[in-house]
């Protein structure tokens, strides 16, 4: 369901996630107030001093931009692609105007209407957005020196196929950072394509595992972390969840 990313309504929820302050998405004590902050967290997971003088990124699955914004720190020049026209477009919108209207949901069709402004120290002239296909890169789009593809592998249709094109995007030395929570649902990746959660020969695979055995060859595995995040919907309900991360090195083979 392709269409899923492209309503206004998803599109504020995302825009919340990204660029909402911690009182805005979570004004309660009770809160698991570790999950705010994912795409600063995550953009962290790079580490600048092992790039390139003018390193060159890509956020494969930028939705409307937060990690690509936060790359521009300390990258000389960032790419953003997302399937969803409606999320290139919204980050288009950011990078135009710095800054970001929000509403803020409290209860049906009741919400408080914001505008928040791009967060301090980023450098939007660095950036650009485009609409693309994580399976189908152009090869026009080049190589790069840090990759991230965040919460992405589980709502392709041949995550798999996106893997095995990474290799050819990424610079020897590129650092890699793979991370999802692994919801696999049947509207975005039928059973037989997605690459963990079932029993393989009476074995257990994980989507880990098959990442491993798709990037073992072109890559080195640095580590692994745990990063939780949270999604708005309104303000009494979230999406909490907890992506498992996986940080590669580019081999030069």
């Amino acid at each position: 369901m392709p269409e899923y990313y492209e309503t206004e309504e998803q599109v504020n929820e995302y825009l919340v996630f990204h660029y909402a302050n911690q009182l805005q998405t979570l004004p309660w004590e009770i809160a698991p107030h570790q999950a705010f902050g994912f795409h600063a967290r995550l953009a962290e997971c790079i580490d600048p001093s092992k790039l390139p003088h003018h390193s060159k990124a890509l956020d494969l699955g930028c939705s409307v931009g937060r990690t690509s914004l936060e790359l521009s720190r300390f990258c000389s020049e960032v790419v953003g692609i997302d399937f969803s026209h409606a999320f290139i477009d919204a980050a288009n919108e950011v990078l135009q105007t710095q800054q970001i209207p929000l509403i803020l949901k409290r209860e049906g069709k009741l919400g408080d209407a914001v505008i928040n402004q791009i967060p301090n120290g980023v450098n939007p002239k660095r950036v650009s957005f485009l609409q693309g296909d994580a399976e189908a890169l152009p090869e026009s789009i080049g190589r790069f020196d840090a990759i991230i593809f965040a919460n992405v592998l589980d709502r392709l249709p041949y995550p798999r196929r996106a893997l095995e094109n990474l290799a050819d995007i990424a610079n020897p030395g590129a650092q890699l950072v793979i991370c999802s929570p692994f919801t696999w649902w049947d509207e975005f990746t039928a059973p037989e394509e997605r690459l963990g959660g079932f029993k393989s020969d009476g074995k257990e695979v994980t989507s880990h595992d098959s990442i491993t055995s798709v990037l073992e060859n072109k890559f080195s595995l640095k580590g692994t972390l745990d990063l939780p995040f949270l999604i708005r919907e309104h303000e009494r309900k979230y999406h909490f969840s907890v992506a498992h991360t996986s940080i590669w090195i580019r081999l030069d083979n």
